[in-house]
């Protein structure tokens, strides 16, 4: 364990989490309960997570494993819920569980509630389907179930429940609160396909306003030239592993080439200092300082990626990863809340940003500069990546608390307030302040009565 990775046991939960989903997604096991207890054992600790971390770890092992794949097929498996959703309108169709949250993995089905009187008018509305009714006992009730066994190549199960029965809206045995579900207005609205990266931007070569005014722009004591050639030296550091195929890292090198967008990378690397020239100032002492840099060279990376043709996804990529390349050197000697904190705002681009801050720290060579200092980035890089790689702790945190929980214990609080909040719980669950569900609901609380979160 690196000295980064908090030691509570929340991280050691996490892993015991993450354990337990790897072994429900290769189907190793199928039941969350024997799947966590043989985790616990593996992992050598009695700390055994929720169902719901779980659950999350399972989304994140899908999404990392299987890719575009991933997101055509759950694409796909809600467009075969749509269309047994229009034969079920007239009884309120919900679509629940794993295909409306997005949390599919092999083998998942189609999950739809629905509320009728007459079993058999259900029966005849999915007669194309060759449906199939099952009764299940339990706890001294009855549940009607429906199964399709090919509704577009997958299984799909509708649970029936008495119309009367249709404002009721039950709770989630895995999340806890009231469970995620959709109407068929709602699930047509997640079809709408996400932007792909694409464009012709990336053959290059481009031109970069603001580069050349870089020329000339003395900077401090870590560095050796101006911030033109600094940049210059950052690119080169970036071709060079691009073209040596990461062999700096053996570890990680092969899952480094499926993932890593060259040319994103390339140009946040033209990027990255683009605002010194604006923010350089002087101390009295005539020290160098270039105060609030990185979101001058943020807004100029926004402008240059709108001329350049970048659509919505890879302009907010290029645009968070220059804004957070100084956090990669701020963040070694931080809490463990302020590394998540940079997971959080780049996503799937922590591997972009840790070679980006790699190639920074060594593009800079002045007298200030230490071997030590160069060393601790080497390792910290290595530590992020095992984190993005690993699903470690520090990457996907699953709170005890979650969103529909605040929205049942305090109301309706507004999608500013809520994210807030949410934010500032992750923090200090990362960084060790509580453990428990309800502990997380109490420091809640006082957020609430804080002006600042609402």
């Amino acid at each position: 364990m690196s000295h980064w990775e908090p030691a509570h046991r929340a991280s050691v939960r996490h892993r015991v989490a993450v354990e337990a989903a790897r072994l429900l997604y290769t189907r190793e096991y199928r039941e969350y309960f024997q799947a966590k207890r043989v985790a616990a054992k593996r992992q050598g600790t009695i700390h055994l997570p929720s169902n719901r971390e779980i659950h999350e770890q399972l989304l994140h092992i899908a999404r990392r494993l299987e890719g575009d794949e991933h997101r055509l097929r759950v694409e796909s498996m809600r467009r075969a819920a749509v269309k047994v959703m229009e034969r079920l309108e007239a009884w309120l169709p919900r679509i629940i569980g794993s295909v409306w949250t997005g949390h599919i993995r092999q083998g998942s089905d189609i999950d739809i509630n629905c509320y009728c009187d007459e079993v058999e008018a259900v029966l005849a509305a999915l007669s194309d389907w060759g449906p199939e009714l099952v009764i299940v006992r339990a706890k001294e009730q009855e549940f009607q179930h429906v199964h399709l066994l090919d509704v577009e190549g997958y299984a799909c199960e509708i649970t029936i429940y008495d119309w009367a029965q249709r404002y009721e809206h039950p709770r989630c045995s895995i999340r806890g609160g009231p469970m995620p579900r959709g109407t068929l207005a709602e699930l047509r609205g997640l079809l709408t396909r996400p932007d792909k990266p694409t464009g012709s931007w990336r053959q290059g070569p481009w031109q970069i306003e603001g580069l050349y005014a870089c020329q000339g722009v003395l900077q401090n004591g870590y560095h050796h030239a101006d911030v033109f050639d600094h940049t210059m030296e950052v690119v080169a550091g970036v071709q060079r592993m691009l073209t040596d195929g990461f062999a700096r890292f053996p570890e990680w090198a092969e899952k480094l080439k499926e993932c890593v967008d060259g040319p994103l990378l390339l140009l946040a690397a033209y990027c990255h200092d683009l605002g010194k020239p604006a923010t350089q100032s002087f101390t009295q002492d005539g020290r160098i300082r270039f105060i609030g840099h990185e979101r001058g060279s943020a807004q100029l990376s926004e402008h240059i990626a709108r001329r350049l043709g970048l659509i919505d996804c890879e302009r907010r990529e290029l645009v968070a990863l220059v804004a957070q390349h100084m956090e990669t050197h701020l963040a070694v000697d931080g809490p463990p809340s302020r590394i998540h904190a940079m997971f959080r705002a780049v996503g799937k681009r922590m591997p972009e940003l840790a070679l980006l801050s790699l190639a920074d720290v060594e593009a800079a060579r002045g007298p200030a500069q230490t071997e030590i200092h160069l060393e601790q980035q080497k390792d910290f890089v290595d530590f992020l990546l095992q984190q993005y790689f690993e699903q470690g702790f520090l990457a996907n945190p699953c709170l005890p608390v979650s969103g529909e929980e605040l929205l049942e214990q305090f109301g309706d609080l507004d999608h500013r307030t809520l994210t807030r909040i949410l934010n500032q719980l992750r923090d200090d669950y990362v960084d060790g302040d509580f453990e428990s569900q309800e502990e997380g609901l109490s420091l809640a609380s006082e957020y609430l009565c804080d002006p600042h979160y609402r």
